[in-house]
């Protein structure tokens, strides 16, 4: 069995109906939340949903788990953008998760799912940016710089790339048709463009 963590990437847009995880080729179990980051913290009312928050309820799966794969980081920089959270709590939350998932399951695969290469984050980000000033701050004026989002993002990436394993869910440029409406979210091409890249770690 497989198990993925995740936010609203992995949870997919319609409560699991549509997610990457329900294509990919093996046995899966999603485990993602719409809305969710690696510690206890976030711009959404999603506290105990955190990566931490699901490890604590899934124990006795990830203890029989084959390979487990964690697909985070947006609304980590979106927190850290709003001053909920920094880098380095980032980084000490998600040392935490591996660490207690290594202590259920010494033997299970660990992969870290991040958007993709520079021109794929750089994409990822100016979505991003323009999704969350007009679905969530349009009354307070509140900017999100494209720059800083793909700054932070990377440097996330750099921190966990020394933990375990990455892999890029989009592994060139995104094509217009693999993303939903909001730019953001992948549509139905998106996610079993998302499984054909994960099939070759399975």
């Amino acid at each position: 069995m497989n198990l993925f963590f995740g936010d609203s990437l992995t949870a997919g847009e319609n409560n699991n109906d549509t997610s990457f995880v329900n294509y990919v080729k093996c046995n899966s179990l999603n485990l993602g939340i719409s809305g969710t980051t690696i510690g206890e913290y976030s711009i959404y009312p999603v506290d105990g949903n955190s990566l931490l928050g699901v490890i604590a309820r899934n124990q006795n799966s990830i203890k029989d788990a084959d390979k487990i794969f964690l697909e985070y980081g947006c609304n980590d920089v979106a927190a850290i953008m709003c001053g909920f959270a920094t880098i380095q709590t980032v980084t000490v939350s998600f040392v935490k998760a591996i660490d207690w998932i290594r202590q259920l399951n010494p033997f299970c695969k660990i992969y870290f799912l991040a958007l993709g290469n520079e021109g794929v984050i750089s994409s990822f980000a100016r979505n991003e940016c323009y999704y969350l000033e007009n679905a969530y701050f349009s009354k307070f004026d509140f900017k999100f710089p494209i720059s800083v989002f793909s700054d932070i993002y990377n440097k996330i990436l750099t921190n966990i790339d020394k933990i375990c394993d990455i892999i890029y869910m989009f592994d060139s440029e995104v094509s217009s048709d693999w993303l939903s409406d909001d730019g953001v979210h992948p549509s139905n091409a998106g996610h079993i463009e998302i499984a054909s890249n994960i099939d070759k770690y399975m």
